[in-house]
């Protein structure tokens, strides 16, 4: 087992997690229809429970669990460029930036120990839901797009109309 290989993809998870943070973020400030405010507050929910998940692995495996900051200047960057696009746009540029993530996830996963091959496949789930939500907004089932990443919630948040 090639410890550097696990160690950069941890690595790469983490600050993956913190970019979507990030990104998730800003972009509650972008979108202020009440639908699209629950939508993204779940997907922030998402990336934060994931980034507390994995920071117990981080520490055994002896990583650095401070926040790159060129990871949340890519959340940034990617939400300004979010600026003034439509909902739609912005899916698609949600899944233009995610779908080629879960390949790499699955590369990540399969160079994981055996003791974070659960963690693994659940990273790959993750980033698959976060696809699968996109494609939903873009395919008109906004009524059950965010359904996916719910599922994966520890702490739920709860639908509010403004």
């Amino acid at each position: 087992m090639d410890k550097n290989k696990y160690s950069q993809g941890l690595i790469e998870l983490y600050q993956g997690e913190i970019l979507g943070e990030v990104l998730f973020n800003e972009m509650l400030s972008i979108y202020e229809e009440p639908d699209q405010q629950y939508k993204i507050s779940v997907l922030l929910q998402l990336e934060t429970e994931t980034k507390a998940r994995l920071r117990p692995v981080m520490m055994a495996a002896g990583l650095d669990l401070r926040e790159q900051q060129a990871s949340r200047k890519m959340g940034m960057d990617m939400a300004a460029a979010m600026q003034g696009k439509s909902w739609q746009e912005t899916m698609t540029m949600v899944l233009g930036a995610v779908k080629p993530v879960v390949d790499h996830y699955r590369e990540i996963a399969a160079s994981l120990p055996e003791k974070y091959s659960e963690l693994g496949k659940s990273m790959v789930i993750h980033e698959q839901a976060i696809v699968d939500f996109a494609e939903l907004e873009l395919a008109g089932k906004q009524n059950i797009s965010i359904d996916g990443i719910t599922a994966q919630l520890h702490n739920k948040l709860t639908y509010l109309a403004k």
